[in-house]
């Protein structure tokens, strides 16, 4: 009994610091910087090296407690002034957050979601997302088989079918883009919110691109048609597994941590429920 309340206790603490730290968040001025910050970016820098996880994570722990809402930012800008990518930051600044998670939370995500979550709808849609593009991948296959190709072949009509469900997706991408990231953006920054958006523009761009390819067939002869086609799709598909992985892994996981209150998750579900789900309706 004394274990399991000291472990409950580990828990609301962990959970009430992120929180804390991301619901305090304010824009960070350009010359902030912070002792806290400091030893936040040299953290980054040991989770880099690939040092031992234990340890790291009881550093990552005892730091949190002690970061001010503009550390994180702080951190991140020094390692960007250090020389690192951006992207190697974000990449950082999420392998820490999963660090601070409670134990008890760290396996599938879909595994401690409460019933009735938003997030069960959002990562359904993501599976069947997988589906899609597996078929298309599998379809594309089959048209660089053939020698002709028209728009009442049966290969065509398929890659068709998928690229309709596709373009619905578009939906799904909307929702996040204008439910999701804004929620979280009110309980400070979210360092991988900006990189998932940019993976939107370029998954959009991808979407366009095939749903223009199927309907110019007729004026292109099939060995460039073959070609675009193959070239889109495995752009798609890289691009797409990839951010997904990232979203069930990273982005999701972090955001049900750090929105800790049932009713704002509640407010975005009745939001979604009222736009409606992709693969739903068609």
């Amino acid at each position: 009994m004394a274990s399991a309340a000291r472990e409950m206790k580990c828990d609301k603490t962990a959970r009430g610091s992120l929180s804390r730290l991301f619901k305090e968040g304010t824009e960070m001025t350009g010359d902030y910087n912070s002792r806290q910050a400091e030893k936040l970016a040299r953290l980054f820098k040991r989770i880099e090296q690939g040092l031992d996880t234990t340890v790291l994570r009881k550093q990552a722990n005892r730091l949190l407690t002690a970061l001010g809402p503009r550390d994180i930012a702080a951190a991140e800008q020094n390692l960007i002034h250090d020389g690192y990518s951006a992207q190697t930051v974000q990449s950082l600044a999420a392998r820490f957050m999963l660090m601070v998670i409670p134990p008890q939370h760290s396996g599938s995500l879909r595994a401690w979601l409460p019933p009735g979550h938003l997030l069960h709808m959002i990562m359904l849609e993501h599976d069947f997302f997988r589906y899609f593009l597996t078929d298309l991948d599998d379809a594309v296959h089959a048209v660089g088989r053939l020698t002709c190709l028209s728009e009442l072949s049966s290969e065509f009509r398929r890659i068709t079918h998928i690229t309709q469900h596709l373009d619905a997706f578009k939906e799904h991408i909307d929702r996040e883009d204008d439910v999701i990231f804004p929620t979280l953006r009110t309980y400070g920054r979210v360092s991988l919110c900006q990189a998932i958006q940019n993976d939107h523009i370029k998954i959009r761009t991808e979407i366009d691109k095939l749903f223009d390819l199927v309907t110019s067939l007729e004026q292109m002869d099939l060995a460039r048609f073959k070609t675009a086609l193959t070239v889109i799709s495995q752009t798609l598909c890289r691009t797409v597994f990839a951010h997904l992985f990232e979203e069930d892994t990273v982005l999701f996981t972090t955001a049900l941590v750090i929105i800790n209150d049932s009713e704002v998750w509640e407010y975005m579900k009745a939001v979604c429920d009222h736009v409606g789900y992709c693969a739903v309706h068609l």
